[in-house]
């Protein structure tokens, strides 16, 4: 386990980025990961879907935080 990043559990839905957000702890610092939502599903099924899956999107996020793939606001898009 990397001691250095911690995974909140608080993913929901951004309405207005239309996806589903959690943030993380990286070394300290709070770090906003968001999952878009896909084009053929509602927000309704897919938080849901998302949550029941949190372990993979963290390890997918955790490998992003490790490939330095953060956006330009510092975010992190899966």
């Amino acid at each position: 386990m990397n001691q250095q990043l911690i995974f909140n559990n608080d993913f929901a839905f951004d309405a207005t980025r239309q996806a589903v957000s959690f943030s993380c702890l990286v070394s300290g610092l709070k770090v906003l990961c968001f999952i878009a939502l896909p084009a053929e599903q509602t927000s309704a099924v897919f938080l849901p879907q998302v949550k029941a899956d949190a372990f993979n999107w963290e390890d997918l996020a955790e490998q992003a935080i490790a490939d330095d793939a953060y956006n330009s606001a510092g975010e992190i898009w899966l």
